[in-house]
């Protein structure tokens, strides 16, 4: 697979003089492909990685969440096989034959959510209800009343809001599956799913809008463990010099698209972090590698010359049953401020929630090693409900670390 993507690539100018690769042990021989080269190489700007097979009459947009939206073609072989791979996926996070699901991923302004995930289900044998984002209560509510919809598949940072009032207003309301993807859920809110909506199934599918499906989480993995789709995705881990790092070690993802050949994808950092585990037999009869997703690249929250993980704070904060977090890093006249923004079912009170941040992280403390007399760091708490906290309109996504020192 890697020799044909290397030799389809060639066909495209940017990619003319790609180095001969015999196999998988020559992948660390190729270029590493950032964000900035991609932009510059592929429509609107240029297309330089085309080859002109024919468009498969989709243009997905990405870029939506962290800079300028980038336009991702597919060929019409390329769209195929990306659905086809997808099937797979979907029956292996627990959708089985004759469920019934609302799809809540988002659509609109070229995002490709659910475009593909409404040609992906409807080659299965279920009955999908597709609503997109602009699902109401009312609609939902409707839709288990007069359909018996068993399930849901969207974004954290929409469904669970909506389940949360539709609970409120119909309490025998049940579930039986909850398919997420786009941000990881807090095990908080897998906790309240189970036990106020009898959710039986709660599974992630991981994903990039340029490359499609990277893994899943099948019911017998927990936490942030997918199965890798080796087939159609391969997946290296790198540290900062592009280096491979041992299994087991985090680092920075890097995506080689096997059947994406239409602005081929060699290599390419998705701007994630995670660690490989060595492959195992799980519960669910499929062995190979595991990958443990840690979240965005840019979700290190640096002051006092001291580094915090985004996903560490949002742990704390489960004892709050925090569901959503947004962390602002703002600097004036040499005092940075860090405004921590919370979204709970709970009605929190800002200053327990400051106290108990500055308690466990060195960082987010009022400590330094200055003279007392001079301030060189606050931390502000802001407590929203949940819904509270601004989305992205294209991606519905709470954008999670704003550092306003940089750029």
């Amino acid at each position: 697979k890697l020799r044909y993507l290397a030799g389809r690539a060639r066909r495209t100018r940017y990619y003319r003089g790609l180095p001969a690769v015999a196999g998988r042990q020559d992948l660390t021989r190729l270029p590493i492909l950032d964000k900035v080269v991609l932009d510059a190489h592929t429509p609107p700007v240029s297309r330089d990685m085309s080859s002109d097979a024919p468009p498969s009459g989709e243009i997905l947009r990405s870029g939506a969440t962290t800079g300028e939206p980038r336009y991702i073609v597919y060929s019409l072989t390329d769209w195929s096989n990306m659905v086809r791979e997808a099937v797979p996926v979907l029956y292996g996070v627990g959708l089985e034959k004759g469920d019934r699901l609302v799809n809540a991923l988002f659509g609109g302004s070229l995002y490709g959510g659910l475009i593909t995930s409404s040609c992906e289900l409807s080659r299965m044998p279920v009955e999908c209800y597709t609503t997109g984002q602009h699902i109401t209560v009312d609609d939902l509510l409707a839709l288990v009343r007069n359909f018996s919809v068993n399930s849901v598949v969207g974004q954290p940072a929409l469904i669970l809001p909506l389940l949360r009032e539709a609970a409120a207003r119909e309490p025998d309301l049940r579930l039986e599956k909850v398919v997420y993807g786009g941000t990881a859920m807090t095990e908080t809110d897998k906790a309240w799913l189970r036990e106020r909506l009898g959710v039986r199934v709660i599974s992630s599918i991981l994903a990039a809008n340029d490359g499609a499906q990277l893994g899943y989480q099948c019911p017998e993995l927990d936490g942030t463990l997918h199965h890798l789709c080796d087939d159609y995705n391969l997946i290296e881990v790198v540290d900062e010099a592009g280096d491979p790092v041992p299994d087991g070690e985090p680092g920075h993802l890097l995506v080689t698209a096997l059947q994406k050949f239409e602005g081929p994808l060699i290599r390419y950092r998705i701007g994630d972090v995670g660690r490989i585990l060595p492959g195992r037999v799980c519960g669910c009869g499929v062995s190979g590698r595991l990958l443990e997703y840690l979240g965005r690249s840019d979700g290190l929250i640096k002051v006092k010359a001291r580094t915090v993980l985004y996903d560490e704070i949002l742990t704390a904060l489960s004892v709050f049953q925090v569901s959503r977090l947004q962390v602002e890093i703002t600097s004036t006249d040499g005092t940075d401020t860090v405004v921590v923004r919370t979204e709970s079912p709970l009605d929190l009170d800002p200053e327990k929630v400051r106290h108990l941040l500055a308690g466990e992280f060195e960082a987010l403390s009022d400590r330094h090693a200055f003279g007392d007399g001079l301030e060189v760091f606050r931390l502000v708490v802001e407590c929203h409900p949940e819904g509270g906290l601004p989305r992205n309109p294209v991606s519905g996504k709470v954008k999670p670390v704003i550092d306003r020192r940089v750029g």
